[in-house]
């Protein structure tokens, strides 16, 4: 009976604490960020070399059947748990706030206090120096928040994202035939760091 007890009190434990990780899990200081995975070597400034060394292993994640390839489904399914993400208070929409602590980390978020507004497509490594400093990364996602809210009404909802999604598909598909390479990702995403080759 002894032995029974301390094993349903070891169970109630540890159910216990996995409610807890899972309550904490969304917290904002908890949320694992894509900028502190792209500073891989944690000293606080992404280069534009830890940023596609974070893009190739994301497309490697993304390609659930290990193809090569990424197809619609692959990529709209892999989007969807990233809004989650970004999502960091689970209310159903993006704020520019949470996108921007998201992809520039939350010390970046005392640049971002303005609206977002139109702004010409820049370049995250702007100053191609080598590294994406606060400011650049801060424009550059603000900018991409303002593209990505249609109605420019400061929220991004899941529908809003989910059609930039379709439309940056479509954009990084170059030879249209309905799936991504590998090459196609890489110079998509190197274009938006400024360096791709043409």
């Amino acid at each position: 009976m002894k032995k029974g007890a301390v094993i349903l009190v070891a169970g109630l434990v540890i159910l216990l604490m996995s409610g807890s990780a899972l309550a904490q899990a969304k917290s904002p200081a908890m949320i694992r960020t894509a900028y502190s995975v792209m500073d891989a070597n944690g000293d606080g400034v992404v280069t534009v070399t830890e940023h596609a060394a974070f893009w190739q292993g994301r497309f490697k994640e993304i390609d659930a059947d290990n193809d090569g390839k990424l197809t619609a489904a692959e990529f709209t399914a892999a989007e969807k748990r990233f809004f989650g993400d970004m999502d960091a208070d689970d209310d159903g929409v993006l704020l520019a706030k949470e996108y921007v602590a998201y992809w520039c980390g939350p010390k970046a978020l005392t640049l971002a206090k303005s609206k977002p507004k139109a702004k010409s497509k820049k370049r995250l490594d702007a100053n191609k120096n080598g590294k994406i400093g606060d400011d650049e990364c801060v424009a550059f996602w603000m900018a991409e928040f303002y593209d990505i809210d249609a109605n420019h009404d400061g929220k991004v909802t899941s529908e809003e994202y989910m059609a930039a999604v379709t439309a940056a598909f479509k954009e990084i598909d170059r030879d249209r035939n309905g799936w991504l390479s590998m090459e196609e990702h890489t110079y998509f995403i190197s274009g938006r760091a400024g360096t791709a080759k043409k």
